[in-house]
Order: C-alpha cells, then structure tokens, then sequence
C-alpha cells in the first residue's frame, strides 16, 4: 500500500490511499456534487432506519443520514477486523448479516506460475438482531483464497446470497460461486462454481455482483480479463449458476450495481478504454494469461430500463490521470438520490437520478 497523499479538486479534497499514487486533480461530471461524509464504503439501513456501516473492528450508526455517528464495538477479542469489501445485508427477519476476509496471506511462486499452498484469504460471517450493536462471534464460511467480497441480496423467499470466489490452486485461477442462507445466515451452503478458465494470479472470473431481476431470476455480474463482464443467471435462487453469457464491456474491475427506487438499474463501474479512446495499456504474464485492461482512470454510470436488457450510453463521472478510482459501492439514502464512494482512491459523490435521466 502507497503513501497516503492528497488530490485536489476545486470542489473537493480526497484521500488516495491505494497505488498507484497521482497528484493530478480529479475532474467531476457537472452534475457531480462531493459528499460531505467523512466514511466511504457499504451503507444499508437496519431494521431502525439507520445507516449502518462497518469498518475495521467498529460498526457505526447514524440517526441523521450520516451526519453523525454513534460507535459500537464489533469483536469480543483481539484479532479480527472487517476489510473494506465486505458485502453486508439486512434479512427479512431484520437481522444484519456481514461476511468478510479475514486472516490473509497471498504468494505467486513465479516459476511455476501458481500460487502457494499457504496462499489464504478466509470468508466469515457475523450477524446482529439489534441493529448493529451487538454482534455474535465470526463463523467461518470458507477456506482458500476468497478475495474480496462485495455483494449481499435479500431475496422475496427469505433467502440470504452473498457473491465470493476461491483460488483454484492447481489450474492457477480464480473461480466464482455464491452461498446462500435459508436460516437468517446461521448455516450457509456453496453453490456450483462459474469457471471461465484462465492462468495468473489475477486470471479467472472473481469479484462478482449480485441482482435480483424482475423474471425471478439472480443475475451475478462477474468481474474477467476478458474486456467485459461475464454473466451469470440463477433460476433457484443461487442454489446453482446455469446460464452464462458474455456482458457488457469493461476493464478488469468490479462494478456495483443497483435497483433505485424509480425501478430502473444502475451500475457504476471501469470502462474498457478511456472516454473516446480504443486503446489501453494492458497486463498480461504472470497477472494473466489474456492480456487485460486495468483502465481506472475514469469512473463511469449507465442506467438500464428494461432489467438489464439494453443500456444506455455511459457517463464519466470522475477522472484522475494516472489514478485508481476502482471498487465502488452505491447506496440511494433517499428516492432519486444516489452516493457512491469507492474503495480505491476513496471517492465520495453524490447525484441526482433526474440529472442523469
């Protein structure tokens, strides 16, 4: 990890925590407004109406939309911290339900071009039925090398489904999958995995998100080197993935995506090139065995009306030269309203669903 350092914007200051560092200045869409949180990352509201969001061994809740915040202690003992992607929902029993890595280590062996076998990046889950201040002890979901996890649905059947991935150490891979709770996420159960094939450390299919459609079916959005995401669908819930196609156009990162409250979809994510570009630098080797984009220079936005069918022209919303302005969450604090912070770079913005209509 990089030295921290400062990249100024007129209208904004923010912290870049994560390499590559820049001190060129962010450029906002006009109808891009900073938000003056001082937190970036996953925000739901308990079963209360409070925003809660979680980081390293402390959960916060707010009352006034984030204007402030009362602090409570996660872990009853010295160790375990929550990562930054973590995927955290709430369940129709109104218990809060958070899965994690923790306990981490990851090593390449270059000759062989595979990784370690104490290669590790543990999953876990913890819960809490008061809203968030008090929590049960971790329970440990999966072994291997999960990654990062991002993404957590509460289906109409009362089934929780979080969207993860493991490293398959002899093909040199990443794979994905989901697990899924039918018991307010007591017990969890792996799906089938979804395999793209590939070699490198950042080779595979990983760092995938999850969405609900309005045909019954599950949709997991899932990261590639491949110049666009894979989809995924799920006619049981994410008991298993069956259908698989190619998706829409991007970098090798991850995107988040959402159903506002107008019904329509949002996702934010890295496009493929820089706006009115079509070529990238790429990364290939020991990475990958497909030479992929890693443009994340620029932060785009795209609305679907149809769930996903069609989507309209996407729209950057932020640029840095030389930046990483990757890993987004969104949350809608009210209808039409819309913030999105970003792991990498920790940007926190604020839009109008009307201004991009």
């Amino acid at each position: 990890m990089s030295e921290n350092k400062r990249i100024m914007h007129p209208e904004i200051e923010l912290t870049f925590a994560l390499s590559p560092v820049t001190n060129e200045p962010v450029f906002l869409h006009p109808a891009i407004k900073p938000l003056k949180h001082e937190h970036n990352g996953l925000y739901v509201r308990n079963q209360f109406g409070q925003l809660v969001w979680l980081h390293d061994r402390e959960a916060y809740i707010s009352d006034d939309n984030g204007q402030t915040w009362k602090t409570y202690s996660i872990f009853h003992h010295e160790g375990f911290r929550v990562n930054d992607c973590h995927c955290l929902a709430l369940s129709h029993s109104n218990t809060l339900v958070v899965s994690f890595i923790y306990d981490n280590y990851f090593n390449w062996h270059r000759k062989s071009n595979k990784p370690t076998k104490n290669t590790h990046a543990h999953q876990w889950v913890i819960r809490s039925s008061d809203g968030g201040k008090t929590w049960t002890d971790p329970q440990l979901i999966q072994k291997g090398y999960a990654a990062e996890t991002m993404s957590m649905v509460s289906l109409p059947s009362g089934r929780l489904v979080f969207s993860t991935q493991n490293l398959d150490y002899d093909a040199a891979r990443h794979y994905s999958l989901s697990f899924y709770s039918d018991d307010d996420g007591i017990t969890w159960h792996a799906s089938n995995r979804v395999d793209i094939g590939g070699r490198g450390h950042h080779g595979g299919c990983f760092e995938g998100c999850l969405l609900p459609l309005k045909d019954g079916r599950l949709w997991f959005c899932i990261r590639t080197n491949r110049d666009w995401f894979w989809n995924a669908y799920s006619d049981d819930d994410g008991t298993s993935w069956t259908q698989m196609e190619k998706g829409l156009p991007a970098s090798s990162s991850p995107a988040t995506i959402k159903r506002l409250a107008s019904g329509r979809l949002c996702m934010v994510y890295n496009q493929l090139y820089r706006e009115g570009e079509n070529t990238i630098e790429r990364r290939a080797g020991l990475f990958s065995e497909v030479a992929a984009s890693w443009q994340r220079e620029e932060l785009s936005i795209r609305f679907s009306e149809d769930d996903g069918v069609s989507w309209g022209k996407p729209t950057v919303i932020a640029s840095c030269k030389g930046a990483w302005l990757a890993y987004p969450f969104m949350f809608e604090p009210v209808p039409g309203k819309i913030w999105i912070t970003t792991i990498q770079s920790e940007l926190r913005l604020s839009l109008d669903e009307l201004d991009f209509s």
